[in-house]
């Protein structure tokens, strides 16, 4: 098994490399063309200075904070800048506010792509550029650019007593390796959701799904009974569709393929509730519920749901997060577009939904570790500031055209993810690994295409635990 699968492997590595570094959240190639767009994309700063009260309300929160900086310039290298930009008013973030406000601080971009980020990080690492910190929130980066070393644990530069870290300790704990903290993380957000057209639900006499949600009703079986009910391609009535729903529809069982536990990799194959979450998407595809990609040149076909020829889409929230008048050409006129979090598992303890991620990572050889910190302190600040969320709202109002029953229900999915949140670490793998969880042949997405997963399994696990003994090996010397 271990030659068959290793020969495999060896004719698609580098395609893997290319596709398995994923952005914004996860979702593969859909994301793979937002992110290569928002490197072209420029935001002219403004220049204006806070009003009065903005700059007494930044005061206010810089009180909170503790601590003196010698070094105040840290280094951000990413193909993006969401800190001198927001776009939501005031155009700079409030925690870069923050940071200049109680430390004199300042936020050096350093510009890359995102298809060679890690590759240019590596140079830059190499070359002693003193990079600090990059974007750690998409899970493609940990846990195997520890041991390759890209990056620093941040233990030593941060307090775990300090209120502002107690709160999100446990959530770090999630991402400890080999007893040190990697990933910087800041707060649980949304992940993907379920898209649908109410018009369509209502058409076909449905019950709507975010009233289901509100009885306790919206789990695998409604879901599965209602594209059972809808489902006919012969007249162009599609089902499920969107990048690599797998993932998203396996964390609602609470367990993620890979994970860290007591310092190391570990991969939860045998698991049952695993094995149930898989032989209920094998069952989605095997009753013709997944929208089949060969048919479309392998693209998958959101702008059906606003026509009314297709019932889900899973995706995330960064579908809408545009002028309306964008996204409505999708998923149809404002007033019928909604978004609920994805079914619960009805056997499970708890309603588990795959999580977003705030969160950063500390570069190895990075000159201003101290500030990073600083920096960490202040977006965490941020984040529990009435004002952030005041101006979050207003966006997603004003300028993304969002209806009120979207707005409560993000703030709905957004508060249960953090309760349950659940993260798989396979995009974070190395190759290897990765090549392998992600196989719709042999891995986590083979069930989605009919295969058995018992078989799968049995197929899967003598070859993970060599390659996860052979990399917890390797990071008990780092």
């Amino acid at each position: 098994m271990m030659k068959n699968l290793k020969r495999i492997l060896s004719g698609f590595t580098a395609l893997a490399l290319a596709c398995g570094l994923t952005a914004c959240g996860g979702d593969g190639a859909a994301n793979e063309t937002e992110a290569t767009t928002t490197t072209t994309a420029t935001v002219p700063l403004n220049t204006e200075p806070l009003s009065e009260e903005d700059a007494n309300k930044v005061g206010e929160v810089a009180d909170t904070l503790t601590g003196e900086l010698e070094n105040k310039t840290i280094k951000w290298f990413s193909f993006y800048d969401p800190f001198h930009a927001t776009g939501s008013g005031n155009t700079k973030a409030l925690s870069l506010e923050l940071f200049e406000t109680k430390y004199g601080g300042e936020i050096e971009y350093i510009e890359t792509t995102w298809q060679n980020r890690f590759n240019d990080l590596s140079t830059k690492i190499i070359g002693g550029d003193g990079i600090d910190f990059i974007a750690g929130g998409d899970l493609d980066s940990f846990p195997k650019g520890v041991p390759s070393g890209m990056f620093q644990p941040y233990d030593s530069y941060i307090d775990w007593e300090n209120p502002l870290w107690a709160e999100q300790k446990e959530l770090n704990d999630k991402f400890v390796l080999n007893d040190n903290h990697y990933i910087m993380c800041l707060q649980a957000t949304s992940g993907q959701v379920v898209y649908y057209n109410r018009s369509t639900i209502e058409n076909l006499g449905f019950d709507d799904p975010a009233e289901l949600l509100e009885n306790g009703e919206w789990t695998w079986d409604s879901f599965k009974n209602m594209l059972m009910d809808y489902c006919d391609v012969e007249n162009e009535q599609y089902g499920l569709d969107g990048w690599f729903n797998e993932q998203p529809l396996m964390l609602t069982c609470g367990v993620p393929s890979v994970e860290m536990k007591d310092g190391k990799l570990v991969h939860n194959i045998s698991d049952p509730n695993l094995e149930r979450v898989m032989n209920f998407m094998s069952d989605l595809n095997k009753n013709g519920l997944v929208l089949d990609k060969n048919l479309f040149n392998w693209t998958v076909h959101n702008e059906f749901i606003g026509e009314g020829k297709e019932l889900f889409y899973i995706s995330g929230i960064y579908e809408v997060e545009s002028a309306s008048e964008l996204w409505s050409k999708v998923f149809g006129e404002p007033e019928d577009v909604m978004f609920v979090p994805l079914p619960k598992d009805p056997q499970a303890d708890k309603y588990y939904l795959p999580a977003g991620l705030e969160a950063y990572m500390l570069c190895k050889g990075a000159q201003n570790p101290e500030g990073v910190a600083r920096f960490m302190e202040c977006c965490l600040a941020a984040n529990s500031d009435e004002r952030t969320q005041e101006i979050a709202v207003e966006k997603r109002r004003n300028d993304f055209g969002w209806t009120e029953e979207m707005i409560e229900m993000y703030d709905k999915i957004t508060e249960m993810s953090r309760e349950n949140p659940v993260y798989d670490l396979h995009s974070g793998c190395p190759t290897d690994l990765y090549d392998i969880l992600d196989s719709g042949e042999y891995g986590i997405r083979a069930a989605f295409a009919g295969l058995d997963w018992a078989t799968v399994r049995e197929a899967l696990y003598e070859v993970l635990d060599v390659y996860i003994t052979e990399f917890n090996a390797e990071i008990a010397n780092v």
